[in-house]
């Protein structure tokens, strides 16, 4: 005979399994779009003193006020973007039409070996036909071509995400405090710990969107000390587009003085490509490796080199997003690694280590 007690265990069995496919299922549902409501709850802990502004000049007006805090940040985002892009796109025609011309000559590869200094000349060797050199410049036309085409192909998607990121950015601004509110009370774990996972995410958000902003102006800066020492055309327009694809995970200013480099190699100017392109190599791209992890850590607690593998971890296998959600990741395992320690092994944390955790102010709120 099936008692109560018995009745109750089985109901409760039988809405956790129910309740765990449920959960299962919702997260299927909403895991392709965690990228854009991830990002777009980073930007509203960075713009939130936008809204507090247009708060308290709108008198309280909720829904107009979300409404022109997400119109802010996009226009703050887009029009930069937009601008940059619209004149690289230019000065990119005018490259490809430099590099048809140069396709057309004949001569190409004894005009190149003419202008190599002379100390050169001996160690490199130039067949009659199908040379290295135009193998090169075809490789770069298509390689091109294909990034074009992928741009293109990918532009519904990246259509889909900037609307679910004004959608994610709108209600967080909106309701952002409410939702928060409600779901901490659905987390069986001490309100203590939520608040410290709370203050990491807002740390991280700003360590994190701030680091990255600076190393692409730092890189941005110098790949125009560099255009300007090689006497680039329109340096400015060449080292703002550095600064934009310096967020690019694979690339990044290789995008820029790569291509450069080599238009100034096969235009003649020699040694103006190869320092260049020297000049990006051991200068611009390797500033990122450790200018961008020292910057992220300014504001999070962890060792240089955990904060170096979770930003190119994240990287590897969550594309240019991990620049934020590996270090998230990597600084929330580590609250949790100090909380362990504390409140169940009672390993008492020097304050400059934990300061986050075990601050009275973070236990007391």
């Amino acid at each position: 005979m099936v008692t109560a007690v018995d009745a109750k265990r089985w109901s409760n069995l039988i809405f956790a399994g129910l309740f765990v496919l449920a959960l299962i299922l919702f997260s299927r549902i909403l895991l392709p779009f965690l990228m854009p409501v991830l990002l777009g709850g980073f930007l509203v802990v960075l713009f939130r003193p936008v809204q507090e502004v247009l708060g308290r000049r709108l008198g309280g007006h909720a829904s107009l006020c979300a409404g022109l805090s997400t119109l802010s940040v996009f226009l703050l985002l887009l029009l930069p973007l937009v601008a940059v892009g619209w004149m690289v796109g230019r000065e990119v025609l005018e490259v490809m039409q430099r590099v048809q011309v140069l396709l057309e000559r004949v001569d190409l590869r004894h005009e190149l070996l003419a202008s190599l200094p002379q100390g050169l000349n001996r160690y490199l060797r130039m067949e009659a036909a199908g040379t290295q050199v135009e193998q090169v410049l075809l490789g770069v036309v298509s390689g091109g071509a294909a990034v074009l085409k992928e741009l293109l192909g990918a532009s519904t998607e990246l259509a889909l995400n900037l609307f679910l990121l004004a959608m994610a950015m709108y209600y967080f601004f909106l309701d952002g405090r409410r939702l928060w509110s409600e779901a901490t009370r659905l987390i069986p774990l001490d309100r203590r710990y939520l608040r410290a996972f709370a203050q990491e995410f807002t740390d991280v958000a700003h360590a994190v969107v701030y680091g990255n902003t600076l190393t692409a102006l730092v890189q941005g800066g110098l790949g125009l000390v560099g255009l300007l020492v090689a006497r680039v055309p329109h340096a400015g327009v060449w080292g703002a587009a550095m600064v934009l694809v310096a967020l690019v995970p694979l690339g990044g200013t290789a995008l820029i003085w790569f291509p450069l480099g080599l238009t100034l190699l096969l235009s003649g100017r020699v040694n103006e490509g190869i320092f260049l392109m020297s000049w990006g190599a051991f200068v611009v791209s390797s500033v990122d490796n450790f200018l961008r992890p020292r910057l992220c850590g300014a504001r999070m607690t962890l060792h240089p080199l955990l904060i170096f593998l979770s930003v190119f971890g994240g990287l590897a296998v969550f594309g240019m997003m991990g620049l934020l959600v590996g270090p998230l990741i990597a600084s929330l395992f580590m609250t949790m690694v100090r909380i362990y320690r504390r409140d169940f092994l009672g390993v008492e944390e020097q304050e400059a280590s934990s300061p986050r955790v075990s601050s009275p102010s973070m236990a007391e709120s």
